[in-house]
């Protein structure tokens, strides 16, 4: 992997330059978090990625090496510490707004299964940083393809998919915030970053297949929802056989609650947003609400990837803030990303529900779901 990420910074340098691809990111992101953190928390985390997880640490290394190459000095240790953002946005230290992202997970009526993932991320230049990736082994048979804009900051990503197995994403879940030391202390003791959770599982379902131990939707769940992580975070997965769907509110030891798709008695999909899926949406978020009316309005019949990308374009669940879409099947490995527009509808009183946040003007009455 580490020979992977070669050319990859210039990739994206040939087709956005610097002011408008890492720099936006990097500013925003220093104001809100890593302005925060001192030379000794810098020093602290990356000692600590050297030492639990060294491949990453080498591979961040090598990233570090290629932006440095083209004449934009970003050291390791600001690296490593990306590696760790969203343990460290759920800290005290942080001013960083709350992620909205969604997942859907719809099984059409032959026991098909189809994922649907929003990313919804600003700056907007974090768009030109999206990197769809594909990891191959030494003998050179695909592991697992994946996406994300965090992927060069990271050598992770957040939505990804491995033929046979599942695919899976993460949504940022807010909790209690944690302290900037104990988040530290987490990460000095190994426990690793949530953009590493899902390489790592599909990373070691494919040696456990190659040596005869082949894992099954339920192993991988499993791994996932057990991992101990250093900040919370939402799980929507989707495996390769009817019923295999599930959203799972992680705690750092484990879930709060998991709803299965095959527990669904009247539904024929899950959908999960920022909010625990046992709560009402919030009045001014209702991104779930909104995509829950468009799926019930387009039926069973109509669940296919076409239809999921249909309602994932749909305002608001695609809004300014989505980033990109990542389309997904486990049971046929198809796997397909879109980096988004920033746009807004002309009529957002037309769309599922009203959201105040984006793009009604301040005389626009919020928070009407229309019948």
């Amino acid at each position: 992997m580490r020979r992977g990420w070669n050319g990859a910074v210039a990739l994206v340098l040939s087709h956005h330059d610097f002011e408008h691809s890492f720099l936006p990111v990097f500013q925003e992101h220093n104001a809100s978090l890593f302005s925060k953190l001192t030379d000794v928390h810098f020093a602290t985390i990356g000692g600590a990625v050297s030492k639990h997880f060294p491949t990453a640490s080498a591979e961040l290394r090598g990233i570090a090496r290629q932006l440095a190459a083209a004449g934009h000095p970003v050291t390791y240790e600001y690296l490593a510490a990306w590696l760790y953002f969203h343990e460290l946005a759920h800290t005290d230290v942080a001013t960083v707004d709350k992620r909205e992202c969604t997942g859907i997970v719809a099984q059409a009526a032959d026991g098909s299964l189809f994922h649907a993932a929003n990313m919804d991320q600003s700056p907007l230049a974090a768009r030109n940083l999206t990197l769809r990736i594909r990891v191959r082994d030494a003998a050179g048979d695909v592991v697992f393809e994946g996406v994300d804009w965090y992927t060069l900051l990271s050598t992770g990503v957040s939505r990804a998919v491995k033929k046979g197995l599942a695919s899976v994403q993460e949504n940022w879940r807010t909790t209690t915030k944690r302290t900037l030391k104990e988040v530290l202390r987490d990460i000095e003791n190994g426990v690793i970053s949530q953009m590493l959770v899902f390489r790592r599982a599909f990373e070691g379902a494919h040696r456990d297949e190659l040596a005869g131990r082949a894992w099954n939707f339920q192993d991988f769940v499993a791994n996932v929802t057990k991992t101990p992580l250093a900040a919370p975070f939402y799980i929507v997965a989707a495996g390769a056989k009817p019923g295999e769907g599930v959203a799972v509110a992680r705690n750092l030891t484990g879930a709060d609650g998991a709803d299965w798709l095959y527990g669904q008695e009247d539904d024929f999909f899950l959908c999960q947003c920022n909010t625990d899926r046992w709560l009402p949406d919030d009045p001014q978020d209702p991104r779930r609400t909104a995509a829950e009316a468009l799926l019930r309005q387009m039926g069973r019949e109509e669940a296919s990837m076409l239809g999921l990308f249909a309602v994932s374009s749909a305002y608001p669940v695609h809004n300014p803030h989505t980033a990109y879409t990542a389309m997904m099947s486990a049971s046929t490995g198809e796997f397909h990303a879109y980096v988004r527009e920033a746009s807004c509808p002309l009529d957002p009183y037309a769309s599922a529900v009203v959201d105040r946040r984006y793009c009604l003007n301040k005389n626009s009455q919020p928070g009407i779901l229309l019948q």
